[in-house]
């Protein structure tokens, strides 16, 4: 049986967290994202998400960490490098790539656009998480992937290769790469390196 849909709570004109919405100069009907990056919206079964950016595309349940630049909210697949990049990014906010029914997709702005603008999901039942492919247990410690942007498994990496990520729990058994993997967000943050 299919997880009921996950639906905007907040009584605010335009919330659609189904939605990218891709700002390009050549509309100039619309000069600006509907919504600043960084608002925050909640929504039903716990759910809550935040209005980000991105420049890159996003596969559905990417594992995503928001910049450290203040009010940028610009975010980036973790793993992959992205992460190990990064000097000590503990404490770096997380979210899902996931919209009401854990298939949105993010592609990249492309031709004039200049930014693709999205709810990425912080907390709540998730209803799509991207595991590395029989890696990863219920309730167990996740770890970003030292190779593979944006999906999580059960396993450590190397030091500045691999950080757990705090706040993100699997709640099925396993989780693989063919999915739909449910998990449990609680506020996820980066954590020490593995």
């Amino acid at each position: 049986m299919a997880a009921p849909a996950i639906y905007s709570t907040m009584n605010e004109t335009g919330i659609d967290i189904n939605l990218v919405y891709y700002l390009d100069p050549k509309t100039p009907e619309y000069p600006a994202p509907p919504f600043n990056p960084g608002t925050m919206a909640f929504g039903s079964d716990g759910s809550a998400w935040v209005y980000v950016t991105t420049s890159v595309s996003l596969a559905t349940g990417s594992v995503c960490r928001i910049s450290e630049v203040p009010g940028s909210f610009s975010v980036a697949a973790v793993g992959g490098g992205t992460i190990a990049a990064t000097a000590a990014p503990v404490g770096d906010l997380l979210g899902v790539v996931s919209g009401s029914q854990g298939s949105l997709v993010v592609g990249a702005p492309s031709g004039t656009q200049t930014g693709a603008y999205f709810w990425l999901q912080r907390a709540g039942n998730c209803q799509a998480l991207a595991c590395a492919n029989n890696t990863t247990t219920k309730n167990a410690q996740l770890y970003s992937s030292a190779t593979l942007a944006g999906q999580v498994n059960s396993t450590a990496g190397g030091a500045g290769t691999s950080y757990q990520l705090n706040g993100i729990v699997v709640s099925q058994a396993a989780g693989s790469t063919a999915g739909p993997n449910t998990a449990v967000l609680n506020w996820p943050v980066v954590g020490a390196s593995a």
